[in-house]
């Protein structure tokens, strides 16, 4: 899966070697459906109009990691026979943070992509990568241990579908401030293990809102 994800950016990017680009970047924010917490990211990306009604494009977006609310509990036991007590109970939240490589087309209505104020809009494409930790309360380690089957952390890889629509106001020679939302539906979510499993920070449904800048290069 990462050859193919590099070869479809080498295409990508030959294809806009000569053409004129776009290059954005700007902050975003992304909610799961169903979880109880929002994430906080930046993203960078490109745009290559086809004519000024229409493009393709490509963002990565990387959020911040957010922690569970409520704590989940484990057990730790003892080095030696002789420690008492020989086992106790724990404490941990599972934190979950984003990469999402997206792509897809975009139809513009309005001035178009080139000047004044336009929407847009399209389907999208993602690839997500999260990865989940674990922060344990403190416990003595030289005294006790986590079971070999206790995991700290974990990751899950995703690929989904969705939509996208914004709206973008050009200011002549000097570039593009736009506003959009995403929103796709992960039909592939792999964990690597129960850990990543686990975690009530995931969601097979996630909203996007991005708010940026974007310079024209001729």
């Amino acid at each position: 899966m990462k050859r193919l994800i590099v070869i479809l950016g080498l295409i990508f990017f030959g294809n806009i070697a000569s053409a004129q680009v776009g290059l954005s970047g700007g902050v975003n924010l992304l909610k799961g459906f169903g979880t109880p917490k929002p994430f906080v990211g930046l993203h960078f990306g490109v745009e290559v109009p086809r004519d000024d009604q229409n493009s393709i494009f490509g963002r990565v977006s990387f959020y911040g990691k957010q922690q569970e609310e409520y704590k989940s509990s484990t057990f730790v036991t003892a080095l030696s026979t002789s420690t008492n007590p020989y086992s106790k109970t724990i404490g941990y939240r599972n934190s979950m943070n984003y990469t999402i490589l997206e792509g897809g087309n975009r139809y513009y209505i309005g001035d178009g992509y080139d000047s004044g104020f336009g929407g847009y809009g399209g389907g999208t494409v993602m690839v997500i990568f999260n990865s989940v930790k674990r922060k344990y309360d403190d416990y003595d380690q030289t005294l006790y241990a986590l079971p070999t089957t206790e995991l700290p952390k974990g990751s899950i890889f995703n690929v989904g579908f969705g939509l996208n629509g914004g709206l973008k106001y050009t200011f002549a020679g000097i570039g593009s401030i736009y506003g959009d939302a995403s929103f796709g539906y992960m039909i592939l979510g792999q964990a690597s293990n129960a850990t990543a499993s686990s975690t009530n920070l995931y969601s097979n449904l996630i909203f996007t809102f991005n708010i940026g800048f974007r310079k024209e290069l001729y």
